[in-house]
């Protein structure tokens, strides 16, 4: 079967749209999707080649109404490889990574379906996600040496439980089709186009029901403003920084938040040190001891969960492998300058200098977060520096990662930080059991990452049209009746003067002119004599040919007679008069 399970998956690439971005009509997501979580439950290569499409395919495919079926189907499988198979293991697996990685995108998708009102309709659906995400919890502890692998359970349990909502026991579960309601289907389809365009394409605005919080709106606002290139960035900018609500909302909403900032720090330079700036903030409120400064008021600031400053790594690392610019990549690796000019802070970290924090030593401070920091850089440098590996454009941003890299190996003591570059170089090399095999290494031709590529993307442009308002005004233009085509006129025959035309004949004449034409025609017998003639003819003519080449060939061998007697004429007389006068004579 496993020449068949070739076939399947080469054929799921093409129904997945890997090399045109999920779009066009070969493209069937759902049924691809399907196939591919069958494939998963295979094991080695065919699992892992499985995985590593699902995990592209989810990433930059684009978001449709009709993936939510399938999305349910991978969440509840994703469990359930959790919960059954993956805890059983003694050692942390590549596979283990990548499902529960791709649990986090399922889950991702889902939230966002739920976020715009699409996943109501679902109910059977929630019931079974819902006892499936009991058994999460209890498992929970057995990641949680590992941030990146604990952000991902952390965001499938805590998305879960609001995408499942009211349904807290079985009372309240009610039988459903697990189809989308019609009407609201035909609002929305039309809605999610594949290409993400610019939101004035919306028909009609006020059909959206999405309700989001307000950090996330504004940070949607931000991604809006830098897409559209709208000047009144830099007064959006300073109204999200100085409301400082980040650490103080749901950390689920937050998330997206920093996602769709960092979609924009990627093209704008400006929305990058806004991104640090609150990412400052973010270990400030998980590490009080680290930016201290006499004038820095934190009494708003509540406590963030951890999960934020991990994430706020690996965006880093995306933003340094992502960026459209060399200058965006290097300062989210060595940090840029504060972008308020404000006397009271200092320059923004990057991921090297979050990689040199130090850890807590004063009374109360949380040592814990110190090294949840540390492992988020360590994981992102070491992501980097494998990516980079052999690109000569951005050498030089890889070597100062891996310097650092080595230098804090060096110093670091605490193995679960340096466990991160294991776990790093695991995902990117893929050996089945990277505590065991930690040797080999290989060139993966399909890689991924918790930090979203191409998903942040359109989750910003999903979002954008139906939870905001067209950033131009939709006016129906008028349609175009379809223009006939134009053919080229043909050109006017050239009219005779009715005078000079003649006369019809007769029936009489005509008979006549027809048997005047046949009696003109030759007979049989005279075509047979001119046949016979011209064959006659032919022959001769070849006869005559062939003795004008025979005499011609008697005439150039009686020269050539001629020529030698004459020669030897010659040399006869010459010997006689030699002779005669007893001397040699040289012919001229």
């Amino acid at each position: 079967m496993i020449d068949m399970a070739h076939k399947m998956l080469t054929r799921n690439k093409r129904k997945a749209g890997l090399n045109t971005m999920g779009s066009g009509s070969h493209v069937n997501l759902p049924v691809a999707w399907t196939e591919l979580a069958l494939l998963v439950q295979c094991k080695e290569k065919i699992q892992e080649e499985a995985l590593d499409i699902l995990l592209i395919s989810l990433d930059h495919a684009p978001l449709h109404p009709d993936q939510i079926p399938v999305l349910f189907f991978l969440a509840e499988s994703v469990l359930y490889w959790i919960c059954t198979d993956a805890v059983k293991q003694s050692y942390l697996y590549t596979s283990e990574v990548k499902i529960i990685k791709l649990g986090f995108l399922t889950f991702l998708r889902l939230f966002i379906f739920h976020l715009v009102g699409l996943a109501e309709a679902f109910k059977e659906c929630k019931y079974r996600l819902h006892i499936y995400l009991e058994g999460l919890s209890e498992r929970e502890a057995c990641y949680r040496s590992y941030p990146n692998i604990l952000l991902g359970v952390h965001f499938m349990i805590r998305a879960g439980e609001i995408i499942c909502g009211s349904l807290r026991s079985s009372e309240a579960y009610s039988h459903g089709t697990g189809v989308l309601d019609g009407e609201l289907n035909k609002n929305f389809c039309s809605q999610l186009i594949t290409d993400c365009r610019c939101p004035q394409q919306v028909d009609d605005p006020q059909q959206k029901t999405c309700n989001i919080s307000p950090v996330l709106r504004e940070c949607l606002l931000v991604w809006i403003y830098v897409k559209h290139k709208i000047q009144l960035l830099d007064d959006v900018l300073k109204h999200l920084l100085l409301r400082e609500q980040l650490c103080n909302t749901n950390w689920i909403d937050s998330a997206l938040g920093l996602l769709l900032l960092s979609e924009a720090a990627k093209i704008n330079m400006t929305c990058l040190k806004a991104l640090t700036e609150l990412g400052m903030t973010l270990v400030s409120c998980c590490s009080p001891h680290y930016f201290k400064q006499e004038n820095v008021s934190t009494e708003d600031l509540q406590v963030c969960p951890l999960q934020l400053s991990h994430l706020y790594c690996c965006i880093l690392g995306d933003i340094c492998l992502y960026g459209s610019t060399s200058e965006i990549q290097k300062a989210a690796l060595i940090g840029c300058e504060n972008p308020l000019k404000s006397p009271n802070r200092t320059n923004t970290p990057g991921l090297l200098q979050l990689l040199q924090i130090q850890p807590a030593t004063t009374p109360g401070s949380d040592q814990e977060s110190d090294w949840w920091v540390h492992y988020g850089a360590a994981y992102s440098l070491g992501k980097v520096c494998h990516i980079l590996y052999g690109d000569k454009n951005r050498e030089g941003l890889r070597n100062a990662a891996w310097n650092a890299l080595q230098k804090h190996q060096s110093l670091e003591q605490d193995t679960r930080v340096l466990t991160a570059i294991k776990v790093a170089e695991a995902e990117l090399n893929g050996p089945v059991n990277p505590f065991i095999d930690a040797s080999s290494k290989t060139l993966p031709s399909l890689r991924s990452s918790v930090a979203i590529h191409f998903l942040g993307w359109r989750i910003a442009g999903v979002l954008s049209q139906l939870c905001l308002p067209p950033v131009v005004p939709y006016i129906p233009l008028p349609r175009m009746l379809p223009q006939r085509p134009i053919h080229p006129r043909p050109p006017l025959q050239k009219q005779f003067n009715v005078e000079k035309r003649m006369a019809r004949l007769s029936l009489r004449q005509e008979i006549m002119i027809a048997q005047a034409d046949r009696e003109s025609l030759p007979d049989f017998n005279t075509r047979t004599n001119f046949d016979l003639r011209r064959i006659v003819e032919d022959q001769w003519r070849k006869e005559l040919q062939a003795k004008m080449e025979e005499e011609e060939k008697d005439r150039e061998l009686q020269l050539q007679e001629k020529q030698k007697i004459e020669a030897e004429d010659f040399i006869e007389m010459m010997k006689k008069k030699e002779q005669k006068l007893h001397k040699n004579i040289n012919p001229l």
